[in-house]
């Protein structure tokens, strides 16, 4: 992405709708603040949670009838429309997204999209977007926002940064090259008994601009190479030894 993204989640633990309010509330506040906000998004996961629904109590029946009704909505200087899980992609449009009801899948594709430059989440459940809240560590209203790091053991970072720059990480996923390089990064790092969670490393891959497909696939990689019960053979290789004496001179340097 090229510009900074605003990351904001509002947990809905009542489970009544004010989360939602709130959630809309700071949108319309955040838009009167930053006049690039024009096109503005409320996605849900289908055109039902508009319906008798917590989100149809907190923005009333008309506006949802009007958002069903493919409507754009005034919201200040902006325009509020409608989108769901089935026609949000990573094309579309959109400078605020208020993502409501949403999970990990939903937010994985608001990732890919490089449009937004605020998102505000309000999950069904909290524990629906553990691995969104742990990749951005977003501000949530009323709790100190504290960065945390994602990849703890510094060689395995250096090896996902050489990943990083040696795949295209305009696809979302990996191309059969691609997918070698990463397989061998992980075989050359579990030869030199390094590991690492791989909840962690989806959450590194995705924040450095990997697309979600391509970090599960480097999750899958991941898990394989570090369940292997027995060194391999073919990463005792001078080219090998070589590639991981790189990753060591970058991690003792931070």
């Amino acid at each position: 992405m090229t510009h900074k993204v605003k990351r904001v989640l509002i947990p809905d633990d009542s489970m009544n709708g004010a989360a939602i309010l709130s959630a809309i509330q700071m949108l319309s506040h955040e838009v009167q603040e930053e006049t690039a906000l024009k096109h503005c998004v409320l996605y849900v996961p289908a055109r039902g949670s508009l319906q008798g629904t917590t989100l149809e109590k907190a923005l009333g029946i008309p506006v949802c009838k009007a958002l069903l009704a493919k409507k754009q909505l005034p919201l200040e200087h902006s325009l509020l429309r409608l989108e769901t899980d089935a026609s949000f992609k990573a094309f579309t449009p959109c400078d605020a997204v208020v993502v409501v009801y949403a999970d990990q899948k939903m937010m994985d594709k608001v990732d890919a999209n490089p449009a937004p430059k605020l998102v505000i989440c309000t999950p069904h459940i909290p524990e629906a977007v553990l691995g969104w809240k742990r990749t951005w560590t977003p501000i949530t209203p009323g709790e100190p926002q504290e960065e945390v790091t994602l990849v703890g053991n510094k060689i395995v970072e250096a090896a996902l940064m050489s990943m990083t720059v040696r795949i295209n990480l305009a696809n979302q996923a990996l191309g059969p090259s691609d997918q070698e390089a990463v397989k061998d990064a992980f075989r050359i790092l579990v030869a030199h008994h390094q590991t690492e969670d791989t909840a962690n490393i989806r959450a590194w891959c995705i924040k450095h601009g990997w697309h979600a497909k391509a970090a599960d696939e480097a999750v899958k990689y991941a898990a394989k190479a570090f369940g292997l019960t027995s060194k391999p053979s073919q990463f005792g290789k001078h080219w090998a030894a070589d590639i991981y004496q790189r990753w060591t001179d970058k991690a003792s340097k931070g």
